[in-house]
């Protein structure tokens, strides 16, 4: 390759086992997820992201670093593969994950990254159609392409009816809270929300909040969400997000035992 980066503001793509395709493209791609989820959460990461390759099974962001550091493990001009990955990673720097230790309720940040994933695919599905990166060669044909992965991955995980989610979260978030990365639950979380995310984007925003205070350690996941709102209202923000997330994964429940003799 004929540079050893490619840096621009926040990101800087390091040289490496990449495969057949040159860095700058590689840059094209991470930037235009960046940029997504950047403006969907109204601000920028706390210091410069570096994004190396590797060849393990799953990509991975360092807990703890500054600079942050990316590890993916995508390859060739798969172009939504680095999509999903990056944007996944990126969440969880914009969710602040390393504000807080390990606690009973990370899966819920995990579900947010991966619904990021999905989110961006989609959204870049529009963005290079209409304005492709100038780095990236033949974007706008290749643009439907994030949409089909998309819905692959979302085909993939599946998803309750809307009156079955709550009973399907009642029966799993015991796995949930004991192991945070249970891909398969992380996704149908990820899918139950997408849509609110997709159609009110302000939503992101309230996610920029999360980690900002110490979960307690018996908190339910409805005091989890108490807790996220109580942050959002200190802080001048508005907290529709954890109203969504309390109604979709509670009410059918609560509303069968209200009406239980």
């Amino acid at each position: 390759m004929a540079v050893d980066t490619q840096k621009t503001s926040q990101l800087v793509v390091e040289n490496g086992n990449w495969g057949a395709v040159s860095l700058s493209a590689i840059h094209g791609v991470i930037e235009s997820a960046y940029a997504v989820l950047a403006e969907a959460f109204g601000k920028e990461p706390e210091d410069i992201i570096h994004v190396t390759p590797w060849n393990q099974e799953y990509p991975f962001v360092v807990y703890g670093r500054r600079p942050y550091q990316i590890y993916l493990c995508a390859r060739d001009s798969y172009w939504s593969q680095y999509v999903y990955q990056f944007s996944h990673e990126l969440c969880h720097i914009l969710t602040n994950f390393d504000r807080t230790e390990q606690h009973r309720h990370k899966w819920f940040e995990e579900s947010l990254c991966e619904m990021s994933s999905l989110f961006v695919l989609r959204q870049l599905a529009e963005a290079w159609a209409e304005s492709p990166p100038q780095k990236v060669f033949e974007a706008a044909d290749f643009a439907p392409s994030h949409a089909e992965y998309a819905e692959h991955i979302e085909a993939k995980y599946g998803m309750p009816s809307s009156k079955d989610i709550s009973r399907w979260f009642a029966e799993n978030v015991f796995a949930l809270e004991t192991s945070s990365v249970e891909r398969e639950l992380n996704g149908v979380v990820a899918v139950a929300l997408l849509d609110y995310f997709r159609e009110d984007l302000s939503l992101w925003r309230e996610c920029g909040w999360l980690n900002h205070w110490e979960p307690g350690k018996d908190d339910t996941f409805p005091e989890y969400l108490d807790s996220w709102s109580d942050c959002l209202s200190t802080n001048g923000i508005s907290n529709r997000a954890p109203d969504i997330a309390k109604r979709l994964f509670f009410n059918d429940i609560e509303k069968e035992s209200s009406e239980t003799p």
